[in-house]
């Protein structure tokens, strides 16, 4: 009984299997015979906007921005302004303490007047006066100089030369007269005190001999010095009178001119001084920082203060070099401020640098761009934080087709397959202007509401 139902069993076994095997051959081959056809893919032309931009952002900064000197030294008398105060162009913003210059400019003006009072005199010629006190001059310095001449010859006729050899002569003979007693006194045949007297003798006799010495020559060098002056002194009163007896009136008319020239021109460099004291502002602007305090010492070209002009503030901004190529002069752009999310504001670049920055560790294009204010009353502040996107080319009302529907036939050679209304493929070639990721501007081949392929499903 037992064996009978395994013989049962093992039937409905291989039944099961051969029912199993049959379903997968059916399925099998039968998907092999009847394969599914792949569906294709279309899409139509349409019109919009396409937009190429780039992305990067930056910080607002000042269309200028100065640190400002004074072009010479002194104590900062004043400071006029404060921190956060508007400046108009040529105003006023400090000033150096001005005694010794105005005193400079006053001295300088008397200058002047002294030189043109002396080219009026040059205009008229010497007067018969100036002739007789040039002449009389002369006489006097040459008198001068006769009595220096004799003074100096008096000086070796008055005995000197005399007194200094007799000096000469006695020092010598104590000379003498100490080295015999010395070698007597070697020889024991004098005492110390004896040696002593004539070692003191000779000394006397030597400091006798010097006395005499400096005493002729500082009153030769005395005499000598007064003929030397004297005789400079008829030099100098003789071409005096030369000039005025015949030199030309011209030259005489063109050193007194030449004279008014150079005290007009120190008169200016006074009043320069006096000028560069005063701190201007050389624009319209915002003072961002005092860096001086008044009574303090400074120096020419040591900042007292910024000022930066406000009113027409610049983006600075980067974006990553990949992007170098969709940033140019000119371009529009669109900023957002971080601290004012809700307004854009619209601008276009107007300066990109030509080398490369590194912002965050990353090269970066450094650009800047205007902002277009429209009149509006945004309370901007230098620094503030911008997303800036840069609109690097652009059509509106173009026709579009997905980037996916062209094909590159050839280099240069575009082409898109239009699907007929019989349902057949038409290759055709097009013109394509503006891509982005996904559409492509077509600015010749096709037509609005055409269909096209843009591939194929399963």
């Amino acid at each position: 009984m037992k064996k009978r139902r395994t013989w049962i069993i093992l039937i409905i076994v291989l039944l099961l299997a051969a029912g199993g095997g049959y379903a997968a051959y059916a399925r099998f081959f039968a998907g092999a015979e009847e394969p599914q056809q792949p569906t294709l893919q279309t899409a139509t032309v349409t019109q919009g906007d396409i937009v190429i931009t780039a992305d990067g952002s930056g910080e607002l900064v000042p269309a200028a921005e100065l640190e400002l000197a004074f072009r010479t030294s002194g104590v900062l008398g004043e400071v006029l302004v404060e921190t956060g105060d508007q400046a108009q162009k040529d105003e006023v913003l400090a000033r150096l303490e001005t005694d010794e210059l105005e005193r400079a400019v006053a001295e300088a003006d008397a200058e002047v007047q002294l030189a043109q009072l002396d080219l009026a005199d040059a205009r008229q010629g010497p007067s018969d006066a100036e002739l007789a006190d040039a002449r009389a001059a002369l006489r006097d310095a040459q008198v001068e100089l006769k009595l220096a001449q004799d003074a100096y010859q008096n000086t070796f006729d008055s005995g000197l030369d005399a007194a200094v050899k007799r000096a000469k002569e006695q020092r010598d003979w104590y000379v003498s007269y100490y080295q015999t007693q010395k070698s007597r006194f070697e020889d024991g045949d004098i005492s110390q005190s004896e040696h002593d007297y004539a070692m003191n003798a000779m000394i006397s006799a030597d400091g006798r001999y010097s006395k005499a010495v400096n005493q002729a020559l500082t009153e030769e060098t005395t005499a000598k010095s007064r003929v030397e002056q004297a005789q400079t002194a008829v030099y100098q009163a003789r071409e005096n009178l030369q000039l005025l007896e015949s030199e030309p009136l011209t030259n005489t008319l063109t050193r007194a001119t030449l004279a008014v020239d150079q005290a007009l021109l120190a008169r200016e460099k006074a009043q320069a001084d006096l000028e560069a004291a005063q701190l201007y502002a050389p624009f319209d602007g915002t003072v961002m920082d005092v860096a001086a305090t008044a009574g303090q010492q400074v120096s020419a070209n040591t900042t007292i203060l910024t000022l930066a002009d406000l009113g027409q503030p610049l983006v600075r901004f980067w974006i990553e070099e990949t992007d170098m190529g969709s940033v140019a002069v000119g371009y529009p752009v669109n900023i957002t401020f971080e601290a004012l999310p809700d307004e854009t504001f619209t601008g276009q670049v107007v300066r990109v640098d030509p080398v490369l920055v590194t912002v965050d560790n990353t090269p970066a294009v450094q650009a800047y761009a205007s902002l277009d204010l429209d009149g509006r009353a945004a309370h901007l502040l230098s620094g503030m934080t911008a997303d800036v996107e840069v609109v690097a080319a652009e059509a509106r009302n173009a026709l579009l087709v997905p980037v996916e529907a062209l094909r590159e036939t050839s280099p240069g050679q575009t082409t898109v397959f239009v699907v007929k209304s019989s349902g057949e493929l038409e290759m055709r070639a097009v013109v394509v202007g503006l891509r982005d990721p996904a559409n492509a501007e077509i600015l010749s081949g096709l037509e609005l509401g055409e269909t096209v392929s843009v591939g194929e499903s399963e």
